[in-house]
């Protein structure tokens, strides 16, 4: 029988030397483009002519293969990383099984109380809501767990009148309290010597943020007992909306940015959050004032569709870097938005409203991208608390070189939709533009796919498909 043995921190750093890899190629090939393309003839007669047109045809050529070869590289460095993650996903399975301890990523044979919480505006989970967000989330990796809604306040006011009359501030207070009682107080879970995992949405991420900090201070009790889970987290540390403006503070609201859900918490933690909601995902830049508007958009169409993600969606999340070297418990993932928020409202709009977003979409993603940072060596990493920032400047040649990629892709998607065009013209990858994300914003498949679980690149189909 043959054996593999596989190291998934060689795979990551495999990954992130491809990464550096293609970059410098892509770095190369720009650098030499308009000296080799635009070859300037060695004399007026007829044949030196014909030589520099030769030799420009074959640099335009190599200029295309590049091109083509480092979208492939890209998705392979893509591919090679999801592969570590696998692999450290099976390792964790493997180890939770044998020494029936709960990990952050995997199954234990241990009973567990999942304490599922609602977001504003639902204070008492319905059984609905926690049948959805169990067998999506939680089962998969806690197989053995019992659910159970948690109450707590979820109001907003002046949002949430019909509930009451709390401020945001005061709900998180008073739901941090009867989580802790839920947990340690005379009858807790804790308490009695079982084992919990908290779940939070939204609002009540920051609930179970702030319980995390609590549990911190005091010296970090009942570990191996204790889990959390997070969906739309406000304090997400790349993304938070209550991360983004640390230390800011909204009297009239009483809205308190108190950063971000600590990375190094002793407590295995999973944060989900999906590409473009305002309150999980907002804008690093917002003087970009057309990623803000996207932003406020998602929080519509993408932030409260968490509870409806099917376990294949959440199973295919995109798990995010982090720092070198990090050995905390916390995983970062993400689900990768096919369709801009910004342009949902169009496509509302009967017959044409799917051409007419298709064609502006590959252009405005390059846009609404500049107000984002990106992940990987050397720039953003899942873990490290980041600050919104002035304004990011980038490449304007890149840029133009995007906008004008894009502009082909949007003509090609928006005549497929029409039906001008078969849908074998769609662009093989749809709406991908490697100069300005190289690490994340790439998406395959075509324009009207909305199932999210087809934006992640599983990497034994990647490799079937390609060699």
């Amino acid at each position: 029988m043959a054996y593999l043995l596989t190291e998934p921190e060689m795979l990551a750093t495999a990954a992130t030397d491809m990464e550096s890899i293609g970059s410098a190629l892509s770095t190369a090939a720009t650098d030499v483009a308009d000296a080799t393309t635009g070859l300037a003839p060695a004399a007026e007669d007829e044949v030196s002519a014909a030589v520099a047109r030769l030799f420009g045809a074959y640099a335009q050529e190599y200029q295309a293969v590049i091109a083509k070869a480092a979208a492939f590289h890209s998705e392979f460095a893509q591919a090679l990383a999801a592969a570590g993650n696998a692999y450290a996903h099976a390792e964790a399975d493997a180890t939770s099984l044998l020494s029936n301890e709960p990990t952050s990523s995997s199954t234990s044979l241990k009973s567990v109380t999942a304490l599922i919480m609602g977001g504003t505006n639902n204070p008492q989970p319905d059984s609905g809501y926690v049948t959805s967000v169990f067998n999506s989330y939680i089962n998969p990796r806690f197989p053995k767990s019992t659910p159970q809604g948690l109450f707590t306040p979820e109001q907003f006011l002046p949002v949430t009148p019909q509930l009451g009359n709390l401020t945001f501030g005061q709900s998180v207070s008073q739901g941090v309290t009867l989580l802790n009682n839920a947990l340690v107080g005379p009858t807790g879970i804790l308490t009695q010597g079982k084992s919990a995992l908290v779940f939070g949405y939204s609002q009540s991420a920051t609930i179970a943020t702030n319980e995390l900090n609590a549990l911190i201070a005091a010296g970090s009790p009942y570990q191996g007992q204790l889990s959390f889970m997070m969906i739309g987290d406000p304090n997400n540390p790349d993304g938070g909306i209550l991360e983004r403006l640390p230390g800011f503070y909204i009297p009239f609201l009483n809205v308190a940015f108190n950063g971000a859900t600590p990375p190094n918490s002793p407590y295995p933690t999973t944060i989900y959050t999906a590409q473009y909601d305002a309150i999980a995902d907002f804008p690093q830049y917002p003087l970009h004032v057309v990623s803000d508007l996207n932003a406020v958009l998602g929080y519509f169409y993408v932030h409260t569709a968490y509870p409806t993600f099917t376990a294949t969606q959440v199973a295919n999340a995109v798990a995010l870097p982090t720092s070198p070297g990090y050995t905390g418990s916390t995983q970062y993932d993400m689900f990768l938005t096919q369709d801009l928020p910004l342009l949902d409202p169009i496509r509302q709009i009967p017959y044409l409203g799917n051409p007419i977003a298709d064609l502006l979409q590959p252009d405005l993603r390059v846009i609404v991208d500049l107000g984002y940072p990106d992940y990987g060596p050397g720039l953003n990493y899942a873990n490290i608390s980041t600050p919104a920032g002035l304004l990011s400047v980038p490449d304007p040649f890149t840029i133009v070189h995007d906008l004008a990629v894009g502009a082909v892709q949007g003509s090609q998607a928006a005549m497929v939709d029409l039906g001008l065009l078969p849908q074998s013209a769609l662009p093989s990858i749809y709406p991908y533009v490697p100069s300005i994300d190289p690490g994340l914003h790439f998406f395959l498949g075509q324009p009207s796919v909305t199932d999210l679980s087809v934006l992640s690149t599983d990497a034994g189909a990647f490799l079937d498909e390609n060699f």
